[in-house]
């Protein structure tokens, strides 16, 4: 999570109701009524563009690590079909009633352990759907995603391209997100989940009311169906009445997802970094602040790539992962490495999250509250074809036991891009295999570097020196894209000695990294000599 505040709000202000949604009639920004405690006299509301951080009992601007207090409640439903509708005040699970939030507008249902659960029709959208300023402000909008992105389905190829209008507000920073192609996909395309997120705007043109110079609106939407989804959440019970109030969706898991295999994306203004001696951008990248200060009632301008604030995440998993690919439309040289002497030194400390304009005056931010936990690393499997061949040799014709670890995702680290494959924008991988020769036992560490034409050696690993595997790992994959795709030798050689750990070089190939049977072959003496030296 990022360090950030809201600006306007105390230290420690905790979210204590969430009320109806307004704007005023000759504008288009819409707001949400929110009871904060301490009491916030002069403005007890945030933008739109703020929902994916409105959660009751979130505490704003915490000064300290904020423990989940509250009670945790874990369920599987079978379907929404079967909700009921009620309003926040009537739970009997809650004993003070806030004037704003009473009135909101609550799915109601049973779970299998009898509980009556309130679950607030805000909060599941928010969950589902709002996870960035974008995708908050639009759902008030019923036919803006028609207007913003051409979508393509064939269902005989399993594929599906998804290709951006120009004119589309969504962020090209989360384009390059997994996560976030993965939800944009499932909105876009799954019927279900788009009939839904389309019948916030819908309500919101039926049921709301112009009342003075405002238009009022108490959020309401008709839910996906959800089929055999997992929750987490946490709230307030009461015994008594066996009822339970959810403040936070923590988590979905198992959630359908009505999406071909395969989704392309394209955007004009996609490109690929290919090597050259340019100079495209700051080399070291832009610092970041120690803390981002969110001005909700300033506008964002045009004139800066946008901050990616990661707020306190949900975890989503969907029942099938989706490739999703980024399709480049054009190519950019890569860069030399210098430093750009105009490039700020810092990231501005102000932003704001709101929409862009050519008036707005702080550089502009976006939220990001995405954490995909689908177990789709098998869908990266093919980038180490190669490797895994040569592995069954080692097996076959060599005598060497070999157990193969689930793939991992290289984790995102500041200032680095390096996470992603610059040729689709997907997770970059990391293998981690055991193998034992001559009752030897190594941990071998190959990288996906299918992006580059220098591929990476392989790293060789003894592995009775490693006490704590995992947390080794974790160090060098961190280590590694700091030094941008290179073996971090001084911190393996000072962990575990300097005569533990040596590479292997790839076998040479003349098709940019695909081995012929010969080759891998070859590749396969070489790694065994190597390990019987």
């Amino acid at each position: 999570m990022d360090n950030f505040r809201i600006k306007g709000f105390e230290d420690d202000s905790v979210v204590n109701g969430v009320g109806s949604f307004f704007r005023r009639l000759d504008g288009d920004r819409w707001f949400v009524n929110i009871d904060t405690f301490p009491v916030k006299r002069e403005r007890s509301y945030l933008t739109l563009s703020q929902a994916p951080v409105i959660a009751r009992q979130r505490i704003l601007n915490a000064t300290s690590k904020t423990s989940k207090k509250g009670f945790h409640k874990s369920f599987t439903i079978t379907n929404t079909y079967d909700w009921q509708v009620a309003k926040v005040k009537n739970c009997a699970a809650i004993t003070h009633h806030r004037k704003g939030d009473r009135e909101q507008y609550c799915f109601v249902f049973k779970i299998e352990s009898g509980i009556t659960v309130y679950l607030p029709q805000f909060e599941l959208a928010r969950v589902l759907f709002f996870h960035d300023g974008y995708l908050s402000r639009t759902a008030m909008m019923p036919d803006i995603l028609q207007a913003e992105f051409d979508v393509q389905v064939n269902n005989t190829t399993g594929e599906a391209s998804i290709n951006v209008m120009p004119s589309s507000g969504y962020k090209l920073k989360h384009y390059d997100e997994p996560g976030c192609r993965r939800v944009l996909s499932w909105i876009l395309i799954d019927e279900d989940v788009r009939r839904s997120y389309e019948s916030i705007g819908r309500y919101q043109l039926l049921e709301g009311k112009d009342l003075g110079q405002y238009r009022v609106w108490d959020f309401k939407f008709e839910p996906p169906a959800l089929a055999n989804t997992r929750f987490s959440v946490k709230g307030w019970f009461n015994s008594d009445s066996n009822t339970m109030f959810v403040h936070e969706i923590q988590g979905l898991g198992d959630i359908p997802i009505g999406v071909p295999p395969t989704v392309h994306f394209s955007h004009p203004d996609f490109v690929e970094t290919v090597s050259g001696k340019g100079n495209s951008g700051y080399a070291a990248g832009v610092e970041r602040p120690a803390q981002h200060e969110v001005d909700d009632e300033a506008g964002a301008g045009t004139d800066n790539k946008t901050v990616i604030i990661k707020p306190p995440v949900v975890e989503l998993s969907f029942q099938k992962p989706i490739n999703t690919i980024k399709v480049p439309q054009k190519d950019r040289i890569g860069s030399s490495g210098k430093q750009d002497n105009d490039a700020p030194e810092k990231a501005s400390r102000d932003v704001s999250t709101d929409e862009t304009s050519t008036t707005g005056e702080l550089p502009n931010a976006d939220w990001d509250n995405i954490d995909d936990q689908t177990d789709d690393s098998h869908l990266y499997l093919n980038k180490f074809d190669s490797f895994f061949k040569m592995l069954e040799l080692l097996k076959e014709k060599h005598g060497c036991e070999v157990s193969v670890y689930p793939l991992r995702k290289l984790p995102k680290v500041p200032r680095c891009k390096k996470h992603l494959l610059t040729i689709d924008g997907n997770p970059r991988c990391l293998a981690v295999v055991k193998v034992i020769s001559d009752g030897v036992t190594y941990h071998v560490l190959e990288v996906d570097t299918s992006d580059t034409n220098k591929p990476l050696s392989t790293q060789v690993i003894q592995a009775s020196i490693v006490e704590d595997l995992e947390g080794f790992i974790e160090n060098i994959e961190r280590e590694l894209l700091k030094s941008s795709l290179s073996w971090p030798k001084e911190y393996i050689s000072s962990t575990i000695g300097r005569n533990c750990h040596f590479g292997i070089s790839h076998q040479k190939s003349a098709h940019f990294g695909r081995l012929t049977e010969e080759e891998v072959g070859k590749w396969a003496c070489r790694f065994i000599k190597k390990l019987q030296k």
